[in-house]
């Protein structure tokens, strides 16, 4: 209790000066954390940059020329799946097509759909999910395995078809020979149930806008069933951690992926990889260089705090030299002295890092910018406090006493 009264007496006796050190706390307080806050503001944006600025990727033939049209290995396919550093991996496989049973010798006239398989309404250009009608969730009839098809309703009508209904398909894959040419194949006589129409595509698209669709992976029995290698014509997909590029660069590398040559021959091999991060990397560069110039000057910044904490405690507490003097003559330890003097000293920064807290939370809405200027300005601050108040505790009583300053 003693120590209290002491330090309320003092306050009250030097009110201006206390008023003074709670007020230059305050405006300490608030540039630190405006200078924290910009920290954290650019690494949140830093963070978000991959919402704001997602890296496209697509697989294309080695010289560049095409994204659709390829023969894209499986064993690419499955590496793609199950890597963890891609997201939203598109594939399509492209068909073709006539209802009903013909014997092969008929296939130009009687393959007139053109057929996708695809595991994503994205997989196809030209198409949203308001063009496709059906009662069952359509990103599921994407994601299965189920002999199922949704179908123009041009063809619906032409062929006198209706939702529930089964088609036979006589389907044809797509392959290249030796010298890239086109040639078509049997694939199967497969059956499937309509369960959704869709409405014209736009047709400013990469390929004619398919007729039919199949759930991918329906489409991938097919192949394994009938022992034929399986492909993907198209394939697209984005980095799931952008600010990991590098590693998602190596994965592909060891994926076998390589970089487009526009010098290189002709081919339909899904071979090269085309990442679309330039935005991406110019606007991470740009925030990375302003976290480190601002994170460089934190040691400049702590010493900036430490330096006021001292001048200004040291200042106001050196024209009480004095009334130290007198405490000491009147029988007060060193120990004592410092006590009285620091706790005063500690109530004044305590209320100013508080009103200086709770403007800046007002301001700029920031809690927990709030809390960590809150340790480090009451840690440099009390730092060069201290450092003050052991410098008055070495001022000699004599002269204090007799000083006629």
């Amino acid at each position: 209790m003693f120590y209290l009264h002491m330090v309320l007496c003092n306050l009250k006796r030097n009110k201006w000066k206390g008023i003074s050190t709670a007020s230059i706390c305050i405006f300490v307080f608030i540039l630190l954390n405006l200078y924290l806050t910009y920290i954290y503001n650019c690494r949140m944006q830093l963070n978000e940059l991959p919402n704001i600025s997602p890296i496209y990727c697509s697989i294309f033939n080695l010289n560049g020329s095409s994204q659709v049209g390829l023969e894209i290995s499986e064993d690419l396919i499955k590496k793609l799946e199950n890597s963890t550093k891609v997201k939203n991996v598109d594939f399509s496989i492209r068909m073709v097509a006539g209802i009903g049973d013909f014997p092969i010798e008929d296939w130009n006239k009687k393959l007139n759909l053109n057929v996708a398989g695809v595991n994503s309404i994205t997989a196809v250009s030209g198409i949203s999910l308001d063009d496709i009608h059906m009662e069952d969730d359509v990103v599921n009839f994407f994601t299965s395995s189920y002999p199922t098809c949704i179908i123009n309703k041009s063809i619906m009508e032409k062929n006198q078809l209706r939702i529930g209904d089964t088609v036979t398909l006589n389907l044809y894959y797509q392959y290249y020979d030796e010298k890239e040419y086109l040639h078509y194949a049997p694939l199967e006589l497969l059956s499937l149930e309509i369960i959704g129409t869709m409405d014209l595509f736009n047709t400013n698209t990469l390929q004619l806008p398919p007729d039919i669709l199949i759930p991918f992976e329906t489409v991938r029995e097919v192949f394994h069933r009938n022992k034929i290698d399986f492909y993907v014509d198209s394939a697209s997909f984005y980095v799931a951690d952008p600010l990991q590029l590098n590693a998602f660069k190596d994965e592909m590398k060891s994926f076998g992926l390589l970089e487009s040559v526009p010098t290189a021959k002709l081919s339909y091999d899904g071979i090269a990889l085309t990442v679309r991060d330039t935005t991406f990397r110019t606007l991470a560069s740009q925030l990375r260089q302003s976290i480190d110039a601002l994170e460089g000057f934190f040691p400049f910044i702590s010493t900036i705090v430490i330096f006021i904490g001292y001048i200004t405690s040291f200042l106001l507490l050196n024209s009480r030299q004095k009334e130290y003097a007198l405490m000491r003559a009147l029988g007060a330890g060193r120990g004592k002295c410092f006590l009285i003097f620091f706790l005063e000293q500690f109530f004044l920064i305590i209320l100013g890092a508080f009103i200086g807290g709770g403007t800046a939370n007002l301001i700029l809405k920031g809690t927990l910018e709030v809390v960590t200027t809150g340790n480090i300005f009451l840690f440099s601050y009390f730092l060069g406090c201290m450092v003050a108040l052991w410098r008055i505790g070495k001022t000699s009583v004599i002269e204090a006493l007799f000083c006629t300053e």
